[in-house]
């Protein structure tokens, strides 16, 4: 317990990032069943660094070709710090917006 000016106070760990227990089967299923996905959305950096390590394992040097998403400014720096292209960046925190900035980047160039 803690006391701040007299008043006793108690901590609690309302919030902690943990991996989803699954990720790793998750992954290893969909590669193996689909394989290079054409683009990843991030959703948080502590998704990014929890999921990385197993993406690149799957991916190879294939991993050039994936189109790496983020729903926001957060993530895609950490995307970025992490040495991946940001191929799109959510204009807003919503679902529809990461899905258009997904389909923008996914369109082939016009030469």
């Amino acid at each position: 317990m803690l006391k701040d000016k007299g008043i006793p106070m108690e901590s609690i760990i309302v919030y902690r990032k943990i991996p989803h227990p699954g990720i790793q089967v998750n992954l290893d299923s969909y590669y193996s069943k689909q394989g290079i996905p054409a683009s990843i959305a991030f959703f948080s950096p502590s998704g990014l660094t929890h999921s990385l390590k197993h993406v690149r394992e799957l991916s190879g040097s294939s991993i050039e070709q994936i189109k790496f998403a983020a729903i926001g400014p957060t993530t895609a720096r950490a995307l970025a710090a992490q040495g991946l292209p940001v191929s799109c960046t959510a204009e807003s925190p919503t679902p529809q917006a990461l899905a258009a900035g997904i389909r923008t980047a996914l369109q082939p160039h016009s030469s």
